[in-house]
This record gives structure tokens, C-alpha cells and sequence, in this order.
């Protein structure tokens, strides 16, 4: 999966099937038993899955001598966190209107949890870009305002702070 700009959406989309495999198959009870447990704070459940399926398909690649593209890894990562919103959703854990934020700071947690955990295996190129993609959702996000998404207000700026390793 080395970047290849004329291939990047076929590499997402082996990204998410690599992830979502997973997730609907072997994954799923422990992944159900997460969001339960983490009905207080389904961000924190759902980026704690979702870190957890990222670092899984990076760590596979790694393994095999590829690399991952931050920009590809990062689109697939939302792709991925829809997908396990919608597990939420059907569990009861999030509602099924105004989830948007939730799922955004959850992608945000998951983003930091996995910049932690694969931060020092990273060449120091590939964490830069990272953090400039964070920085740029961050930034994207303030920008937009405070759009009415249906839900109240879910302290995103505070889950986003543990990215000290990326």
C-alpha cells in the first residue's frame, strides 16, 4: 500500500475492507461488549474500537513491509467510524439522529489513541504528516462553526489533546 496518488482510493477501500472485516466478523462480540460497557461515554467506546481497528490494519501492513499513506489511513479511519457508529447506534449506545458529533470526537480519540501507539514506529515524516492532518480536521471543525448536528455538545477539544506521539 505504498501511496500512489492514482491509487489512493483503491488503497482506502482495501484499508476499510481490512478494517471492517474484522469489525463485523471475529471483532464483533468483544466490539459489542465495548460499546455496552461504554454507554456513559460512547465517544470514548467507539474510538477506543476504532483506534483498535486501525492499529490492527497498520500493524498488518507494517508487518508485511508496506506502508500506509496518513492521508489514505485517515479516510479510511472515518469510513471505519461510521461503521462502528452505526453498531452503536443499533446497540442503543448513541441515538439514531444527531450522532454526528459523537462519531467526529470518537474519530478524534481513535486518531490519538493510534498515534500513540504507533507513533514510535513510525518513520518521523509520516508522524508529522499525521499531526498536519489532525491539525487540518481541527481546524476544519472550528471553521464550520457550531452547525446544529442534533446532540448536544460532546467536549471534542478535550479527547483530542492525548496526540503527543504523532
Amino acid at each position: 500500500m505504498d501511496m500512489d496518488p492514482e491509487q489512493g482510493a483503491q488503497q482506502r477501500d482495501s484499508l476499510v475492507e481490512a478494517m471492517l472485516g474484522p469489525l463485523y466478523e471475529q471483532m464483533l462480540p468483544q466490539v459489542r461488549q465495548i460499546l455496552e460497557q461504554g454507554r456513559d461515554a460512547p465517544e470514548r467506546a467507539i474510538g477506543r474500537v476504532l483506534a483498535q481497528l486501525m492499529l490492527t490494519a497498520w500493524q498488518a501492513l507494517t508487518d508485511q513491509g508496506k506502508t500506509v499513506a496518513p492521508g489514505v489511513l485517515v479516510q479510511a479511519g472515518m469510513v471505519a467510524a461510521q461503521a462502528v457508529g452505526e453498531i452503536a447506534v443499533r446497540l442503543g449506545v448513541l441515538p439514531e439522529q444527531g450522532n454526528g458529533d459523537a462519531i467526529e470526537a470518537a474519530f478524534m480519540l481513535a486518531m490519538g489513541q493510534f498515534g500513540q501507539a504507533a507513533g514510535g514506529d513510525m518513520p518521523p515524516e509520516q508522524r508529522q504528516r499525521y499531526a498536519e492532518l489532525i491539525g487540518a480536521l481541527r481546524q476544519a471543525k472550528q471553521l464550520s462553526g457550531a452547525q446544529p448536528s442534533g446532540s448536544a455538545p460532546q467536549q471534542p477539544q478535550q479527547p483530542q489533546q492525548p496526540q503527543g506521539g504523532m
